[in-house]
């Protein structure tokens, strides 16, 4: 690991609470959802969820209430959130319940990567950076032969996850830009990751056998036939 805290700094020293944390984040997925694969487990313990989330944050529920975390008045309480099932958003300003994005929560991840079915080698579009965890997650399992390309259409969101992926110390290719239209000179694709549905600009940008994984609130599947995408719910 290269990071030791949720800050900047880099180092070799785990903190003493981190790894017990992380088992149990792992553990809380299986009480959502079947156990994640081996190799899901694998890279979400390379890829520590706290590299990813805000100092001030927003704990979602499932009613649309979000409560604020604080990492500097209550550490403890930041830390738990962070390492819970639960998603956590980048409020828009400090003391606002509207946010830029959402760092899903750890069993939806499971899901959409469980789905996508991602291995080494293949190239990948994601369609929407955020926080950047999942796209560094892509970037573990895709391994250093693989490419995974980012497109986010927000600026700043896009300017805080190039930071946390170099912080992370992965690579992936970044684009700012309308994210509808994916990112075709960087393909054609093996995966696409998407916040929805896809529409036809992302699936002309694959080959033929390519996997797209996306959805609103229920995660869907479909694969890429010569003719058609074929899909079915998670």
């Amino acid at each position: 690991m290269s990071r030791h805290d949720g800050g900047t700094g880099r180092g070799s020293t785990m903190l003493p609470h981190l790894a017990w944390r992380m088992e149990a984040m792992i553990a809380g997925i299986a009480e959502r959802r079947p156990p994640a694969p081996g190799v899901i487990e694998q890279a979400l313990r390379k890829v520590p969820r706290h590299w990813f989330v805000p100092s001030l944050g927003l704990v979602l529920d499932d009613d649309g209430g979000a409560v604020p975390i604080d990492r500097d008045a209550d550490p403890p309480g930041w830390w738990d959130a962070v390492y819970s099932g639960r998603p956590i958003a980048t409020p828009l300003d400090s003391g606002s319940t509207s946010y830029t994005c959402v760092n899903p929560s750890p069993s939806a991840v499971a899901d959409l990567l469980e789905l996508l079915d991602l291995h080494h080698g293949h190239r990948v579009l994601e369609v929407g950076t955020g926080s950047g965890w999942l796209t560094a997650l892509l970037c573990r399992l895709a391994g250093e032969s693989g490419r995974v390309t980012s497109v986010e259409g927000d600026p700043a969101v896009a300017e805080v996850a190039r930071r946390n992926l170099a912080a992370a110390g992965v690579r992936p290719y970044l684009v700012v830009g309308d994210s509808a239209q994916g990112c075709p000179e960087r393909g054609p694709y093996e995966r696409v990751l998407a916040p929805r549905t896809a529409p036809e600009p992302w699936a002309a940008q694959t080959t033929p056998g390519a996997v797209i994984v996306g959805g609103d609130g229920q995660a869907v599947r479909r694969v890429v036939t010569a003719g058609h995408m074929d899909g079915h719910l998670r």
